[in-house]
């Protein structure tokens, strides 16, 4: 995704209110992704025993078990809530390679150029198996590879992508071209920006629909998912591990733990290592074709440079806008986070001084200590997550190479294995932490624009 926004829990029915212009605006929190959901499959029960449960039916999940189940394990995945209630279902459906947050000169810093290297490429395997595998699968998810225009705020991030695009070009062979602010109106409808890049190799999917093409191709492989049943401990015993679920005692000889962002003291091993950051998500009503082609003339995907940014995309059916980040206060009340979006919008787009948002819904990303993704064997259970704000193509991909590494078949080695996954130090207080680090970048993106602004 680029750009997770995802809450457990499910749709919540919303009333409408009279709002300006005669339109009808939301006064609780709705998902536009689940507008037209299908209904969920009938309860299933839980067996007495399985090869391999596995715990969150989200993107990780669903693609560890298909895996498993094609390779004749007898596999169970329980979910909480209703079918990737979290972050699967609820996320900016955007893909594409999912660089590390560090960036090239970052990672050098850290780990040396080759295994810089080795991580950035690791990026496009994953966004390649990812195509294939949506192909493969014929997954309906409305896979448009159109390309992402980001953003610069400020000349100085102008300079440092133009750095950042000429290493990935160079030594990834990664499709990227830089744009200057006289040429952007080819790519945006918006003056805004001091120029920016188009990525050739990103696109959009309807999130909710992958999720649920996941979940049958699953089902279709023998997997039962057992929705609406939480795991509220487990207990390693010799070989085996007892998971007490809402259904009772549940025996497997082996434990996927796939709950990233919404990981709690039930699955401990997930929880200690990730901080869940909120952050949030609106959808326009539905706009003219005239004003959508003028605001996204080639229809790609959008993001911008600074510490908290926004992205933003257009649906897939090309009617509306959907933008998302941590903007405002997600979580909070819905009038209020709706007002934040309006200035964050308009900041880009000037033209939309009266959208309306008829869709807002907010919820977590797991972020790790050391920015970076990772798959293996923690306390006793196979992990998979951390995405960082960028999970889609990461979560598949990963969940095919968890796989690989429970059934022991090669093909299973990624470029994080030998990251460690630590756990977040100071754990109880991360989540304010975060809230307080969010507004002190806020401010120091507000002074780098008011500098850009008074150098011209």
């Amino acid at each position: 995704m680029r750009n997770w926004v995802c809450r457990r829990g499910s749709r919540q029915r919303s009333t409408a209110i009279d709002g300006p212009c005669g339109t009808k605006a939301m006064s609780v929190e709705q998902i536009y992704w689940q507008a037209d959901d299908p209904a969920e499959a009938e309860q299933e029960k839980a067996p007495d025993r399985t090869d391999i449960a596995v715990i969150g039916a989200g993107y990780t999940g669903l693609s560890v078990a298909l895996h498993l189940a094609r390779a004749g394990r007898h596999v169970v995945v329980f979910e909480a809530g209703g079918i990737g209630a979290g972050c699967s279902s609820r996320n900016g459906g955007m893909v594409g390679p999912s660089f590390h947050k560090l960036g090239s000169a970052g990672l050098i810093a850290r780990y040396g150029e080759a295994k810089t290297l080795t991580i950035m490429r690791e990026g496009i395997h994953a966004l390649d198996y990812f195509e294939d595998f949506v192909a493969e699968n014929a997954l309906e998810c409305d896979l448009q590879m159109r390309g992402r225009f980001r953003g610069a705020r400020t000349v100085a991030d102008y300079d440092a992508m133009g750095r950042e695009t000429d290493w990935l070009s160079r030594n990834i062979g990664l499709p990227v071209a830089m744009v200057p602010r006289a040429e952007q109106s080819q790519e945006i409808g918006s003056t805004f920006y001091r120029g920016g890049a188009v990525y050739q190799r990103d696109g959009g999917i309807h999130p909710r629909k992958l999720l649920v093409a996941l979940a049958q191709a699953a089902r279709a492989a023998g997997v039962k998912i057992v929705a609406h049943c939480p795991v509220s401990a487990m207990r390693r015993d010799g070989t085996e591990t007892t998971l007490q679920t809402a259904q009772g005692a549940v025996t497997a000889t082996q434990v996927v733990v796939a709950t990233n962002a919404y990981a709690d003291a039930r699955t401990p091993a997930m929880h200690r290592r990730i901080v869940a950051i909120q952050t949030a998500a609106v959808a326009t009503e539905a706009l003219s074709p005239q004003l959508m082609d003028s605001l996204t003339p080639k229809k790609r995907m959008f993001g911008e440079t600074g510490r908290v940014f926004m992205w933003f995309r257009p649906s897939p059916d090309g009617r509306r806008f959907i933008f998302g980040g941590r903007i405002g206060r997600p979580g909070g009340a819905v009038d209020a986070q709706r007002k934040a979006f309006a200035r964050s919008v308009q900041r880009v787009f000037p033209q939309l001084p009266d959208v309306q948002f008829t869709h807002v819904w907010s919820g977590n990303v797991a972020y790790t200590p050391d920015h970076s993704p990772h798959v293996g064997f923690e306390d006793g259970v196979w992990l998979a997550g951390g995405y960082c704000g960028s999970g889609v193509t990461r979560s598949i991909y990963f969940g095919m190479k968890l796989a690989r590494k429970i059934l022991q078949e090669k093909g299973s080695d990624t470029a994080f294995d030998d990251l460690p996954f630590h756990p977040v130090p100071f754990k109880p207080f991360s989540g304010r932490a975060a809230s307080l680090m969010t507004r002190w970048y806020a401010h120091l993106d507000a002074r780098d624009l008011r500098r850009d602004h008074n150098a011209g």
